[in-house]
């Protein structure tokens, strides 16, 4: 409140009380007194309709940022179901001719071979070209990259996937003091509990990832999009394998800081390992699972990831000698009899293809509910035909780039890694 509004209002009561408390006040006086209140309430009710003009004002604007919000939040919210492999339906196709949306790369060799609708075509859709020869590619040529992606790399599917970053790192706070409950507040007037956390801070470089794929131009113009669907899935899984070997294992020298060589770093805690005993291997997931709730985390969010030998041997152990007590899974019906397991006791299991084989053997339980990954510029595509000997021999070269980051440094050292060893 604005507190001009209660001095007035003090003012006020004042001069009113004044007046009521003296009976015998001189006409003159009183007459004052009556002016002050009027010119007084005047006065208030000029700054309470100002104050009311703005809060209608800064509501409005909340409005709008709410508004702002929700588009945001809605751009998000689909590009989210894009990386995570949901499909949408697609809007009607742009196309001039022969070329549309899913034949893009087609188009962009026609352009450079002087073909009119192909130009028109690469003109009209979303999407331009520079003196380098960039171009950004459609909306649904793109999904059908992040797609592949996804598939390529698990990682996408089970972290915060951050987007759109303009700079060259991004720089990670995280707390380094742990959390404690709250006191009791004691008697009326005491202090309040004062309690003090410190901030440690990572950064998240972003590096670019690269591959050229060499396509013969005959085969772009005859194969009916065929041979640019083989470029897109070849590009996007191989970008989406080094980026799941960079959450891994990436060294944090010019390249991102991945799990295990952070864990080596930082993480070589025995409260942060659980290590394989006399036991079925579930069990020793289940005592990684205990000590992590121990210390605060929700089994909702956690997720264990392995190399796929690691989970098919978990999948299908046996009891005993020669499987003489039955599976482990499934003692009575047997584990090939259902489905594989895709959970235990409540936790995802996920399978790495690109695990690192020095960790075989080796499991990483994991709390995702912070841990983010970053994307600049999701994808550039540049068409050369004259680098080299692609002008000679007719072909056509496509670069796909992208720019990542990651570190796994705030959540090794935080304890949200859990290191199950010899699985």
């Amino acid at each position: 409140m604005n507190p001009r509004i209660e001095e007035l209002q003090g003012e006020i009561r004042q001069i009113a009380k004044e007046i009521v408390e003296t009976p015998d006040m001189d006409p003159d006086t009183q007459a004052k007194h009556e002016e002050a209140i009027a010119a007084k309430s005047a006065e208030l009710e000029s700054i309470m309709s100002e104050d009311r003009q703005k809060a209608t004002e800064a509501k409005i604007a909340m409005l709008e940022d709410r508004v702002k919000a929700y588009a945001r939040d809605s751009a998000r919210t689909k590009a989210s179901a894009i990386l995570a492999g949901v499909s949408a339906d697609k809007a009607p196709l742009k196309s001039v001719g022969q070329y549309n949306e899913d034949n893009f790369l087609k188009a962009l060799v026609g352009r450079r071979n002087g073909d009119t609708d192909a130009q028109e075509f690469v003109k009209g859709v979303l999407g331009t070209s520079d003196a380098t020869g960039q171009a950004i590619v459609p909306n649904n040529f793109v999904a059908g990259l992040v797609d592949q992606l996804s598939l390529a790399n698990p990682y996408r599917d089970l972290f915060d996937v951050v987007t759109g970053v303009r700079g060259a790192a991004v720089d990670i706070p995280y707390s380094v003091t742990g959390i404690t409950a709250a006191l009791l507040q004691g008697a009326f007037g005491s202090n309040k509990d004062i309690r003090d956390f410190s901030f440690n801070q990572a950064t998240a470089t972003l590096y670019t990832i690269a591959q050229i794929a060499d396509v013969g131009n005959q085969l772009l113009r005859q194969s009916e999009g065929a041979a640019e669907r083989t470029v897109r899935n070849r590009l996007a899984k191989s970008i989406g394998m080094l980026e799941a070997t960079f959450i891994t294992n990436g060294s944090g020298s010019s390249q991102p800081l991945g799990f295990f060589p952070a864990l080596a770093a930082f993480g070589q805690v025995a409260a942060f390992i659980t290590t394989l005993s006399s036991e079925p291997r579930l069990a020793t997931i289940a005592r990684g699972i205990a000590a992590m709730e121990a210390r605060g985390a929700n089994r909702a969010n956690l997720v264990f990831v392995c190399n796929p030998t690691d989970y098919w041997e978990t999948a299908s152990e046996g009891l005993g000698t020669s499987y003489a007590g039955g599976w482990a899974v499934d003692p009575a019906g047997g584990a090939a009899a259902n489905p594989p397991i895709t959970s235990a006791w409540g936790v995802p299991l996920r399978v790495d293809p690109n695990w690192p084989s020095a960790q075989s053997g080796t499991g990483l339980l994991i709390d995702r509910s912070d841990v983010q990954m970053f994307v600049g510029q999701d994808y550039r595509i540049d068409v050369s035909g004259e680098a080299g000997t692609r002008w000679d021999q007719n072909i056509t070269g496509f670069r796909a780039e992208e720019d990542f980051g990651f570190n796994a440094e705030p959540y090794v050292r935080t304890g949200k890694v859990q290191k199950i060893v010899g699985i």
